[in-house]
């Protein structure tokens, strides 16, 4: 029998790794991953449930349980751990077959089950290429957050560049908010500008984040109105040399010059070349000096004296 999709609790592989092993074996069987609440059995479906209990609220596991066994069609079951609850041991009484990720937890579950099969949990594939990139340009913030029609007015100028670029893209978790799929996801239209050559970086730390910025050609941050002096990481950029390309209004600082500490968006006609990059890079740092976190500390001190 020929499953029709898998059966997962949690689906974001960036912040699971059952349902990384979950959506990378999906893609690999070319069916559908199947969160739990979504799963709308019919009786003709052969579901491969792929779940870690421990993962999985109570409730959740005796509504999934009710609907399996409801609909009079045969299921899998691998389990990636073992909790030994009720509700774990009526889904290995009730499987067609049942796997396991460990021979530890076949030992364990085989007084249940004599048919019980050892598997184990495949590491990561290979992703990416050796692909070198003439660009490297780099930004920051959540999809949802990310301004496309800077990205299309970009997209619109580097046509005409022979340069090959890829668009890095990193992100951090804002306090108070939740992980969903969307926060990961970027911008069809976005990638549909860099010709589907998009890296998402993932949360990256300070370290990291300030070796990247070296190493990229360009920061690219558009804005709903304009780049402000409270945009830290457009200042973090420009202190460390690396070329911004943004947006800006009448509000945007005075020492933001385009071709000379920053690029606007909407006066560059052409992708910068090697020699402007390296000159705005310079303007950069010189243009930030006076806002640095020790001329504020120096700032605030000199007050309160």
């Amino acid at each position: 029998m020929k499953y029709e999709c898998i059966v997962s609790y949690h689906t974001n592989p960036y912040t699971c790794g059952v349902a990384r092993f979950n959506k990378a074996l999906a893609q690999k069987l070319g069916i559908d991953l199947v969160a739990v609440d979504n799963f709308d059995r019919r009786s003709e479906d052969f579901a491969f449930l792929s779940l870690k209990f421990e993962e999985i609220p109570e409730q959740v596991a005796q509504k999934l349980l009710g609907h399996v066994l409801t609909s009079g069609s045969e299921f899998d079951l691998f389990l990636h751990g073992i909790l030994g609850s009720e509700i774990e041991k009526e889904f290995i009484v009730h499987a067609r077959r049942v796997f396991v990720a460990t021979a530890e937890y076949a030992d364990a579950l085989r007084s249940m089950r004599s048919d019980i099969v050892t598997l184990f949990a495949p590491g990561a594939s290979f992703q990416g290429d050796n692909e070198t990139y003439d660009l490297t340009l780099l930004t920051f913030g959540m999809s949802h957050k990310i301004r496309a029609e800077g990205y299309r007015k970009l997209g619109q100028i580097m046509e005409s560049d022979e340069r090959s670029v890829q668009l890095e893209i990193s992100t951090a978790l804002h306090e108070g908010t939740a992980f969903s799929d969307d926060f990961f996801s970027v911008n069809a239209e976005i990638s549909e500008v860099f010709k589907g050559k998009v890296t998402f970086l993932g949360f990256l730390a300070d370290g990291e984040v300030s070796r990247r910025l070296r190493a990229a050609d360009a920061l690219v941050a558009f804005f709903p109105q304009g780049v402000r002096e409270n945009n830290t990481t457009v200042l973090s950029a420009m202190a460390h040399g690396c070329a911004v390309i943004t947006n800006v209004d009448h509000h945007s600082p005075v020492w933001m010059k385009h071709g000379e500490s920053i690029f606007d968006i909407d006066r560059l006609t052409s992708f910068p070349t090697s020699d402007e990059l390296a000159r705005v890079r310079l303007g950069a740092i010189k243009a930030v000096e006076p806002y640095s976190l020790d001329r504020f500390a120096e700032i605030l001190t000199k007050r309160e004296t």
